[in-house]
């Protein structure tokens, strides 16, 4: 018997609730002024929520591995890293939650587009690309999330994939910041 999705999953509704939430947080710091000053007194947990912010919006005028690095020369490196990219990652998810949602409201007439993102993300080196990424600092992560949402890629791999790559890259600047 084939497992049935539940019905919420198939509400337009809720993705449209996901798409608007998902953009709010993208576009946060358009509308508001974020201190990041006041989350140096948490420590780890302040590193892990600098990163969380920094990944889950576009506009965000400070890079989140800074933190880490900071963090590393204050805290044990590897506990920094293992934070910076748990909240890195859930950040991330936000951009991938964007597309998924925008996918499911949209049903995009275009199949030839959709098809050519969907042979993309799903090719076979299409985790290593995202692991890859992921390790890169750059500010267009963002779209890969976006576009690996578009093209209904699991988002429990997805995020397994991302953790993978800012691990190993938060940790390399975890420990690059100890040494100073």
């Amino acid at each position: 018997m084939a497992k049935r999705k539940p019905k919420i999953l198939e509400n337009k509704l809720f993705y449209t609730i996901l798409f608007l939430f998902s953009a709010l947080l993208l576009f946060l710091p358009l509308y508001f002024n974020l201190d990041l000053n006041s989350l140096k007194s948490l420590g780890i947990l302040g590193v892990s929520i600098i990163n969380f912010i920094s990944s889950s919006t576009l506009f965000f005028p400070v890079p989140g591995f800074l933190a880490t690095g900071v963090g590393g020369s204050f805290y044990n490196p590897l506990l920094v890293a293992i934070a910076s990219s748990i909240g890195s990652t859930l950040g991330e998810s936000v951009g991938f939650i964007f597309g998924h949602a925008s996918r499911k409201i949209t049903h995009p007439k275009d199949h030839t587009f959709m098809n050519s993102i969907y042979k993309i993300v799903h090719h076979k080196h299409g985790s290593l690309l995202i692991i890859l990424f992921a390790f890169i600092p750059n500010p267009f992560f963002d779209v890969v999330g976006i576009v690996a949402g578009l093209a209904l890629y699991p988002l429990s791999k997805f995020l397994m994939l991302v953790f993978i790559g800012r691990l190993a890259r938060d940790l390399i600047i975890a420990y690059v910041g100890s040494t100073f």
